[in-house]
């Protein structure tokens, strides 16, 4: 039975070490998360500052400007009126620009191609799909994962018993925009409720979609990128 133990000492040491080496990890783990929690809690605060340091000064010269139009400093000329109406516009896409950057992140996809590539892969009762999707970067997106897959099964499932299904996924003609462009052959058609079901998702991602049916099914979908990944320029 000593014997036995003996034998097996070298294995117990082993396990133990293993658990210690574990156990240690574990804790550097741990701190490593406490320390990037900081981190993201002191940026939040940062984010929150600078953004209320940007729209302050944007909101005084608005009012201002609002009250000269309403001819509350007397009458203007209609240069001086096309003028501040410039300024007033130019401030408020401005201010849509600070909040839109530094507002709080929202929970985004990280990859749209790996959900069309699943999505869309061949089963039965489906041809293979021809795929066009950009092979040199990622495609980060807005909206949760959840909604885009949705999304793209039931773009999949719409499409499914056509002959030929194209899929293409690239820059949008609009700035900062990504275009998903799904075509089946002659013939293919959405129900009522399927488009419906991605007319609700599209504007939940902040996007829009166009259905055309003829000459064939062509379903295009435009939603904003990531601002955080600027979108290659449309070619």
């Amino acid at each position: 039975m000593v014997a036995r133990f003996s034998a097996f000492a070298p294995a117990l040491l082993a396990a133990h070490a293993r658990e210690v080496a574990q156990g240690a990890r574990q804790a550097r783990l741990l701190e490593e998360k406490l320390r990037l929690e900081r981190t993201v809690a002191m940026q939040d605060k940062r984010r929150s500052r600078a953004a209320h340091d940007l729209r302050t000064p944007l909101m005084v010269i608005k009012g201002y400007v609002d009250m000269m139009i309403k001819g509350t400093g007397g009458p203007l000329g209609a240069q001086a009126q096309r003028y501040l109406e410039r300024i007033a516009k130019v401030a408020a896409d401005q201010k849509e620009l600070i909040d839109r950057r530094l507002s709080p992140p929202a929970p985004g996809l990280d990859d749209l191609r790996p959900v069309l590539t699943h999505a869309f892969a061949p089963r039965q009762g489906r041809a293979a799909p021809t795929l066009s999707l950009p092979a040199e970067r990622t495609v980060p997106v807005r909206g949760a994962r959840a909604d885009w897959e949705l999304l793209a099964r039931t773009l999949a499932k719409g499409t499914v018993g056509a002959v030929a299904v194209d899929v293409h996924l690239g820059p949008a003609p609009e700035a900062s925009h990504w275009l998903l462009r799904v075509r089946a052959c002659p013939g293919a058609a959405l129900t009522a409720r399927t488009e419906a079901v991605l007319r609700q998702l599209a504007r939940r991602l902040g996007g829009t979609l166009a259905v055309a049916v003829e000459p064939r099914l062509e379903v295009t979908l435009v939603v904003p990128g990531d601002d955080a990944f600027p979108v290659p320029a449309h070619r």
